[in-house]
């Protein structure tokens, strides 16, 4: 017996086929010559109807074709058409010839022309003569952005609770799909079932008052090892990447709680020196720009202070992966920073929108997430779009959108956007010097230059208000001295 027998038809549609029959298990052996055998037969079948479609002078293969090979080759037919088949109508038309002699005659389909008045008129079928019919009624799915409270219209909390229970990543066996199971050997299907569901639990581990670990988060912590240590992870390195990425997208309304467990787990990966993550970095990029710059990111509407914090909590968190990819991966690929800059710089100049599940105000998450993900890319990124040559204007409109975005916690200069952005600027400027004893700001001048929530939240923050003050007179003493110039 030949030791290669693969063909078109793969063995394992006959095995499958075998299991749902009352016999014996086919051996590797068996099922390798029948699908062979089968894809002979196709052939004929293929060769006979090719001959039926040349001699009807046709480029397109037809059922009929396939029929009509079946029986000349005594076979039973599997596509049975109605019978008699139905012969087209031809009419002749004459055409004369140039030189007088007798006219050609040509036969064609006609194909007659319906008057829609006329079929309009016509008695509908039994079935639809007694029915109501069919009736349609317009109204307004979105007006400006925003879904108008109708009868026709779900209510906002009939899509909230169509969402829950929330939807949380496939973990273990089901994780991993039909296809890769007859590639993976049986032990590395079982690592792969191991690791996806000890990396995201089912149910969350309690908190514990005593200091000691739950053995749900303790077998989390060892999956996590695993994943940073362990050479094994190779072997199934392109199933976890798309894992990640396909939970990742798959609960963004989840519980911000599920979407920290992938970034520990993408973390995890990226910290293995024993694999080879560097061809997948474009599959983990994506869900991490999804968690920055979604909204909104965990379950909508919020019902506390601490879901709101959690959510920027979770986009701070893929921050610092990013930052760990750039400083990895940045020297290798040029165009890695630059690319991610112009797509966070997109997301912070954006305009808002209305939310999208009915809020009072409009989602900042997206521009939280892109000043967490400029400040991840470094100084100089943090320097192109926040103190470029119009130095307040862009920590205005921040300050600007502080105020529209936050109508509450604005005012106190606590919000998420105000916290990303000290964040970034303090990249930029650096750590406070141990010499310092204060600066002499006034708080006057910082609301006239970047404006109120920028006062705020600098009042504790002397060395950064002082240093951006400093910064903004020299950048206004520089253009004017080019002015001068010119």
């Amino acid at each position: 017996m030949p030791s290669n027998l693969s063909g078109i038809y793969p063995p394992d549609s006959v095995n499958d086929v075998a299991h749902g029959l009352p016999i014996d298990n086919l051996g590797q052996g068996a099922a390798d010559l029948l699908a062979s055998d089968v894809e002979y037969r196709l052939h004929l079948i293929t060769q006979e109807a090719k001959k039926f479609m040349v001699h009807a002078k046709r480029t397109t293969l037809t059922s009929d074709d396939v029929e009509y090979a079946m029986e000349v080759l005594n076979l039973e037919p599997i596509l049975v058409p109605p019978r008699p088949l139905p012969q087209p109508t031809f009419a002749q038309v004459q055409i004369p010839t140039v030189s007088g002699n007798s006219a050609h005659t040509i036969y064609y389909a006609p194909d007659d022309e319906i008057d829609f008045a006329t079929y309009l008129k016509q008695p509908l079928p039994p079935g639809l003569a007694s029915s109501a019919g069919v009736k349609w009624k317009a109204h307004w799915l979105a007006v400006e952005g925003v879904q108008p409270a109708i009868p026709e219209n779900p209510a906002p909390s009939a899509r909230v609770d169509s969402t829950s229970p929330f939807t949380l990543p496939s973990t273990g066996s089901a994780a991993l799909r039909p296809s890769a199971r007859s590639h993976l050997p049986q032990e590395l299907q079982l690592y792969f079932g191991r690791l996806t569901a000890a990396i995201v639990p089912s149910t969350s581990p309690p908190p514990s008052s005593d200091g000691t670990i739950s053995d749900v988060e303790r077998q989390r912590l060892a999956a996590l090892a695993s994943l940073r240590g362990d050479q094994a992870v190779g072997g199934v390195l392109v199933y976890l990447v798309k894992w990640i990425a396909e939970s990742v997208q798959k609960c963004l309304m989840s519980p911000v709680q599920v979407l920290g467990y992938l970034l520990d787990a993408m973390e995890a990966l990226l910290d293995n020196e024993a694999v080879f993550v560097e061809p997948y970095l474009h599959q983990l990029l994506a869900p991490l720009m999804s968690i920055l710059l979604t909204v909104p990111l965990g379950p909508h509407p919020p019902t506390s202070s601490q879901q709101i914090t959690a959510a920027y909590e979770t986009r701070l968190r893929a921050s610092d992966v990013l930052r760990k990819i750039v400083d990895d991966y940045s020297s290798s690929y040029p165009n890695l920073t630059p690319r991610l800059l112009s797509t966070l710089s997109q997301a912070l100049q954006s305009d808002p929108f209305p939310s999208p599940l009915g809020a009072n105000h409009p989602p900042a998450g997206r521009y939280e997430g892109a000043l967490l993900g400029i400040s991840a890319l470094g100084s100089h990124a943090v320097q192109t779009c926040l103190w470029g040559e119009d130095v307040p204007r862009a920590l205005q409109r921040l300050d600007d959108l502080a105020s529209r975005l936050y109508p509450t916690e604005g005012r106190k200069g606590k919000s998420g956007l105000m916290k990303a952005a000290i964040k970034a600027v303090g990249s930029m400027i650096g750590p406070k010097p141990e010499n310092f004893t204060g600066g002499s700001v006034r708080g006057e001048e910082i609301v006239n230059v970047f404006g109120p929530n920028w006062s705020r939240v600098l009042e504790k923050r002397p060395w950064l208000g002082s240093e951006m003050m400093r910064m903004y007179k020299e950048r206004r003493e520089g253009m004017d001295v080019d002015g001068v110039g010119v």
